[in-house]
């Protein structure tokens, strides 16, 4: 009888531990992959910030994409994906901060597709509002995403996440 109270237990035991439950970072991945799915598919037109349009040809309703570590998203105008922290950080805390974003990042991404991350001074030519500090960059054959630490106003600093489509 112990012998099958001991088995019902460890049975029982093993049918818990093999439900599975996304951590915070596989959820990230998974969104993740689907803002680059939808950066190769469409360049980020059916995106609006919360929703993503099933089909640009009918009414049907969308599925969100969230970032939680990324709370405000968009696509600009240059068809880049944007996410931002949207925290006010001073320049050693917004480094790494950035740190702890590339490896989030780099978790996600299959090390035989992207390159090595290469760090770089700012040049964000395309954004006038904001100045890059420094930023880390990868690319794969169709993406590139960077990693940057961002100058808001003096001494005032964040961190955000960029994806483009390669041309």
């Amino acid at each position: 009888m112990k012998y099958l109270f001991t088995c019902l237990c460890v049975s029982l035991l093993f049918a818990g531990f093999g439900q599975t439950h996304d951590t915070p970072q596989q959820t990230f991945c998974k969104n993740l992959n689907k803002i680059f799915e939808l950066g190769r598919k469409d360049n980020f037109d059916s995106y609006d910030g919360t929703m993503v349009k099933q089909s640009p040809f009918l009414p049907v309703p969308g599925y969100s994409i969230k970032l939680d570590i990324f709370p405000v998203t968009y696509a600009d105008k240059d068809h880049r994906f944007v996410g931002k922290t949207n925290e006010n950080l001073d320049s050693l805390s917004a480094l790494k901060k950035m740190e702890g974003m590339k490896t989030s990042v780099g978790f996600c991404l299959d090390s035989l597709q992207w390159s090595k991350w290469n760090e770089a001074k700012g040049d964000d030519s395309t954004t006038v509002f904001f100045h890059e500090l420094t930023e880390v960059k990868t690319a794969c054959k169709d993406l590139d995403v960077t990693v940057a630490v961002v100058n808001l106003a003096p001494k005032i600093y964040s961190v955000n996440l960029y994806v483009k489509r390669r041309k």
